[in-house]
């Protein structure tokens, strides 16, 4: 059976509503409606589905279920579902000062952000009393959704916040890994996965090290010298190809590297594979 449409809920304020500081202009429940006029400031609760935010002049940014999207109409930020997918979302489009005082203060870093809220109960409680508000409007509905987005924002602000907590670090530490590990990020600068993770550079290289023991630079330089040996032993592919591929600046570069971690260049390193040597009394590259 096919999924019911989205429905929008235009939500009509007054001067008194904007002097309150925080008012609801939209909101839609169903399939993503990213071709609805955005608000002041958008926020997307992703429900099922999965697919990619783009920004201009930002890296893009992987959404699944169970995250919440914050993007402004100064950031942009529009949702890609994934291939042969739609993204089903609870969508609340809203202004006011209060918000402009907290995006001053950098509450919510840099927009469009991708909150990792996961399926918190309480938190969709607030987004589904929202929508309710705005199903079975009464003549207090406006200020009592101006109170209940408040609310949801203050935990979105906690969520965001609160993965520097150990509990959170955790799955940020695992995100970590997913992204170091990725073979079309090597090229990338690492300041560019704090961003992902929506934390500082900073704070991210400290909290690696803590869990690691290593940096994510040299976290990231195992991972590519692990991944050569396999393809210096496993394929016929130029030692260039291979550096090419695996995002070092040269081959000249890749050469030094992988020399002083296995004390072999590429080429001797392979030779001694091909003619049976011990792959693990070759290479000290290993993943932590």
């Amino acid at each position: 059976m096919a999924e019911a449409p989205s429905t929008v809920w235009r939500i009509p304020s007054t001067p008194l509503d904007e002097a309150w500081g925080l008012f609801v202009s939209t909101i839609v429940s169903g399939e993503d409606r990213s071709g609805v006029p955005p608000g002041r400031w958008r926020l997307k609760c992703v429900v099922r589905g999965a697919g990619t935010l783009t920004a201009p002049g930002r890296r893009r940014q992987r959404v699944e279920a169970g995250d919440v999207v914050l993007s402004s109409a100064s950031s942009g930020g529009h949702l890609v579902p994934d291939l042969d997918q739609t993204c089903r979302v609870h969508q609340v489009d809203f202004g006011g000062a209060w918000m402009e005082r907290w995006e001053e203060a950098g509450f919510f870093g840099v927009l469009p952000r991708v909150i990792r809220a996961g399926f918190d109960e309480s938190l969709l409680g607030l987004v589904v009393k929202l929508v309710e508000l705005a199903k079975h409007p009464t003549p207090d509905s406006s200020r009592l959704m101006a109170g209940t987005l408040g609310h949801l924002l203050a935990r979105l602000e906690c969520a965001a916040r609160t993965r520097s907590s150990v509990g959170r670090q955790d799955g940020l530490i695992q995100d970590a890994y997913r992204l170091l590990g990725d073979p079309e990020r090597n090229r990338m600068g690492l300041e560019t996965f704090s961003e992902d993770l929506g934390v500082s550079y900073s704070w991210f290289r400290k909290c690696f090290r803590a869990h690691t023991g290593l940096s994510p630079q040299r976290y990231r330089l195992l991972q590519q010298l692990d991944r050569a040996c396999q393809l210096l032993g496993d394929t016929s592919l130029p030692v260039g190809t291979i550096a090419d591929r695996l995002g070092f600046s040269s081959q000249a570069y890749f050469a030094r590297r992988f020399r002083k971690e296995t004390g072999f260049s590429p080429t001797v390193w392979r030779r001694q594979r091909l003619g049976g040597g011990d792959r693990a009394e070759t290479s000290r590259a290993a993943s932590p």
